[in-house]
């Protein structure tokens, strides 16, 4: 399996040096959830020419109609399957050689993806391509962290250069290396699917980069309206993903001691009437212990 996953990267890398990707060989992929109050300004940031494609995890609001009125093709799912699945369901209605997954609270800046093909034009060995990701504060956002891999000591960058962690808010790959790995492991409801994409892209053979000139506006954590329930399921999906990737890439979470330490968030969060908190740590002590 191996062996065929990195042939399929070479002969990507091979097929990219002889052509020139423009915008029309763009598809950008959004997953919505109750996405409703931002998806058409995330869908109004994507150039002319290049395909967009929402794929819907069954929101309960008017995300669909939104998608489809300002001019994306929209995958209706049926139920939530996750990020990652849906993030594989609206690439494969493609056949466009990029794909630009791209969170509905994330907004190219104009020139944005023009950066990223120019990128991916000069550097035919690199098969996923991260934009300088800007949050609402003004402040720049990089992911030196992964549960999939070693820490990335570089620090913040400041030009162009080989990565080894990607963010999945804004994340531009070629499609064969995508599809030689299985795209998305869809194992993974939500969280860390970024750390294991690119860990299993980069150990397949391709190149990871960050492109400084590409800017991308992230406001995290606005993809969908915010309720009690919802943030129990994040809170539960965050400590479980988190699990499932680093045991799958070796470096398991010490259940012990992180039992220890959510213990007493929640005892300091139940003195102190905080109900919020005291139901994150519930969510994540349950999935701290549940099976893999």
């Amino acid at each position: 399996m191996t062996q065929s996953v990195t042939q399929s990267v070479t002969q990507s890398v091979t097929q990219s040096m002889t052509r020139q990707d423009a915008i029309e060989d763009v598809c950008v992929v959004l997953v919505s959830y109750n996405s409703a109050g931002i998806i058409e300004e995330a869908i109004a940031s994507a150039p002319p020419g290049c395909q967009v494609i929402v794929a819907d995890n069954a929101s309960g609001d008017a995300s669909i109609v939104r998608a489809q009125a300002a001019g994306a093709e929209v995958v209706a799912l049926g139920e939530n399957l996750g990020f990652g699945t849906a993030c594989n369901r609206g690439a494969a209605a493609s056949s466009r050689p990029l794909v630009l997954f791209l969170n509905p609270d994330a907004r190219l800046a104009p020139g944005a993806l023009e950066a990223l093909l120019k990128a991916a034009n000069a550097h035919p060995d690199a098969v996923a391509f991260n934009p300088r990701i800007m949050e609402a504060s003004g402040e720049q956002f990089f992911r030196t962290r992964s549960r999939a891999l070693p820490p990335d000591r570089q620090g913040m960058p400041t030009t162009d250069r080989a990565i080894t962690i990607l963010s999945g808010a804004a994340l531009l790959c070629r499609r064969d290396a995508f599809e030689a790995i299985g795209g998305f492991d869809e194992r993974i409801f939500l969280y860390c699917e970024d750390d294991d994409l690119g860990a299993r892209l980069a150990q397949a053979g391709g190149q990871l980069r960050y492109v400084h000139d590409a800017v991308v506006t992230h406001a995290g954590g606005g993809s969908s309206t915010p309720s009690a329930q919802g943030e129990r399921i994040k809170a539960y999906h965050l400590m479980w993903s988190r699990r499932y990737v680093a045991a799958k890439h070796g470096r398991p979470v010490s259940r012990v001691g992180e039992a220890w330490r959510l213990g007493w968030r929640w005892i300091g969060a139940a003195a102190t009437g905080r109900a919020g908190l005291r139901r994150n740590m519930e969510a994540r002590l349950a999935a701290l212990f549940a099976p893999l």
